[in-house]
């Protein structure tokens, strides 16, 4: 496959974090350090804000901390134990699984494969065939693994019919004015710039790959003594979730209350929220509400089967003897929400205040 750079951002880890303690005001809680692979400012991360702010994890006798590292340095650093837990592409994952780094998966995250392909409306690219021969923007030349899936499921022989581009952050407005052809693209982005006013289109993956995406995984070690704290994160992240699908609207204030120097319009604000909603619980909304009573974050053998199955055909992968009982463990899993439960956090969203200069200049 081609791959031409044009612009790169890289991003190491990094020496800055955001956690409870700094904004719910704990004390004497028992830390969690997340790593994420972007700057601690991003919407998509709304979810730990609203259990940070609404005091979830706090509830749980945990205080959450933010860190960055990109990928796979998030992975490497929960193997060693300098963060707790990450959430990469399972590509990613399996691809240090196959290096020896001793790392496990421990919940869903996203529920559905996230990952799709959007161009501008007009442009004449609607379907996976249209794809062929034209040049896709990525944000960081590791990006090619997390598509290469997708696109072989799809037909799509990435050395003869596309040319990758690194693009960085300048990915999507260089979509829209014309220098790249398709954006490589994620649903809750993909709505955020519906909602900034971007005329782009979505070729779904989840409609021809059908999987799981991001998961919550945690260095093997860390796992083996603190299943109960993981346990505890993942409930407290439930109740998150139910937040957001209970009041987009309310998660995206919150983030942007946590962090008013991003620059976004409400409208994208709001759609990255229904946009992560769709992530975590997947497209059927008559059916979203009945997740949280059996409980998120489970992974059967027939998902991890089809994920490994496209990291091997992708060669992200070439150890065939990877199974899924090596990469996840079903045992953090977090109780599924009581009625009392979702009573409280519903409660808590009609008791929410909107405070985002950016909701009060829109509304």
């Amino acid at each position: 496959m081609k791959l031409r750079k044009m612009a790169t951002i890289a991003m190491a880890a990094a020496a800055v974090s955001l956690s409870c303690a700094g904004i719910a005001g704990a004390e004497e809680l028992q830390k969690v350090t997340v790593a994420v692979p972007h700057d601690l400012e991003c919407i998509d991360d709304m979810a730990i804000y609203v259990g940070i702010t609404q005091g979830y994890f706090e509830e749980q006798g945990l205080d959450v901390e933010l860190i960055t590292a990109a990928n796979p340095t998030d992975l490497q650093m929960v193997a060693t134990g300098q963060a707790d837990l990450c959430c990469p592409s399972p590509n990613v994952y399996l691809g240090q699984v196959e290096a020896g780094v001793e790392c496990t998966t421990v919940s869903a995250y996203d529920a559905i494969n996230i990952f799709g392909f959007s161009a501008l409306n007009g442009k004449g690219i609607e379907t996976w065939e249209d794809l062929k021969g034209k040049t896709i923007a990525l944000g960081d030349a590791a990006w090619e693994t997390i598509a290469l899936p997708t696109l072989l499921a799809a037909g799509i022989d990435p050395e003869k019919d596309v040319e990758f581009v690194v693009c960085g952050d300048s990915r999507y407005q260089m979509v829209a004015e014309g220098q790249v052809d398709v954006l490589f693209t994620w649903v809750s982005e993909y709505k955020q710039l519906l909602g900034m006013g971007y005329d782009f289109n979505y070729i779904d993956g989840n409609d021809i790959l059908a999987t799981f995406a991001n998961p919550w995984i945690a260095g093997t070690g860390y796992y083996e003594e603190n299943q109960d704290k993981i346990q505890k994160f993942l409930y407290a992240m439930e109740k998150s979730i139910y937040f957001m699908y209970t009041n987009p609207e309310a998660a995206a204030d919150t983030v942007l209350t946590v962090f008013p120097g991003i620059e976004i319009t409400w409208e994208g604000a709001v759609g990255c929220a229904e946009g992560r909603v769709a992530q975590a619980l997947g497209n059927d909304e008559a059916a979203r509400e009945g997740k949280f009573t059996e409980g998120l974050g489970a992974l059967s053998a027939e998902q991890w089967k089809e994920v490994i199955d496209g990291a091997l055909a992708a060669k992200v992968i070439t150890d065939d003897t990877i199974t899924y009982e090596q990469c996840y463990t079903d045992t953090c899993l977090p109780t599924p929400l009581t009625e009392e439960d979702i009573a409280d956090v519903k409660a808590d969203v009609e008791a929410y205040e909107f405070a985002s200069e950016i909701y009060k200049s829109a509304n």
